[in-house]
């Protein structure tokens, strides 16, 4: 089963959500690297019970809490912040992406620009950098302003300069 078949079943159980990270960098901009997670945004924080009763598993791995889908695909949960970004901001500026036979809500572009060039691991810089490369031009200037300080929109212009040449 594809990360995508597995998105659109997550969708439908939780509800109300949006997918951010690997998977929304993907629903961006196509299939350029792989992910084993899925990190998503929840408007309403859902118990281990709830999560339960719709299929999902909790366990711990090295003592912290973890939620496996059906398939086993980890799921990263937020539900106050994702890098600084507040969730209902996420949910207000989220887009919907077509993955396979059905559709999702992603963070967009902007936030999630915004998010892995907070977060500054190896890949989010790499994923900062294909993002700037490839959708650059259609970046929304006004949205960055809004979620970003003025330190990180200048380096998020500078970067959208740099790679999109």
């Amino acid at each position: 089963m594809s990360l995508g078949s597995v998105a659109i079943r997550i969708s439908r159980d939780l509800k109300e959500v949006v997918f951010v990270g690997a998977f929304a960098v993907i629903c961006h901009i196509g299939p350029y690297r792989r992910t084993r997670d899925i990190d998503l945004a929840l408007a309403t924080p859902l118990s281990d019970e709830e999560f339960e009763r719709l299929g999902y598993r909790i366990f711990r791995e090295g003592g912290k809490k973890v939620i496996r889908t059906k398939e086993g695909v980890k799921l990263d949960v937020y539900t106050r912040d994702v890098s600084g970004i507040r969730v209902p901001v996420v949910f207000e500026t989220a887009v919907t992406k077509r993955v396979g036979s059905g559709e999702v809500k992603v963070m967009c572009l902007e936030a999630l620009l915004i998010a892995k060039t907070r977060a500054s691991r190896p890949q989010d810089i790499e994923d900062v950098q294909t993002l700037c490369r490839r959708l650059g031009q259609t970046i929304r200037w006004d949205v960055v302003d809004t979620l970003a300080t003025q330190l990180e929109s200048a380096a998020l212009k500078n970067a959208v300069s740099a790679f999109s040449r």
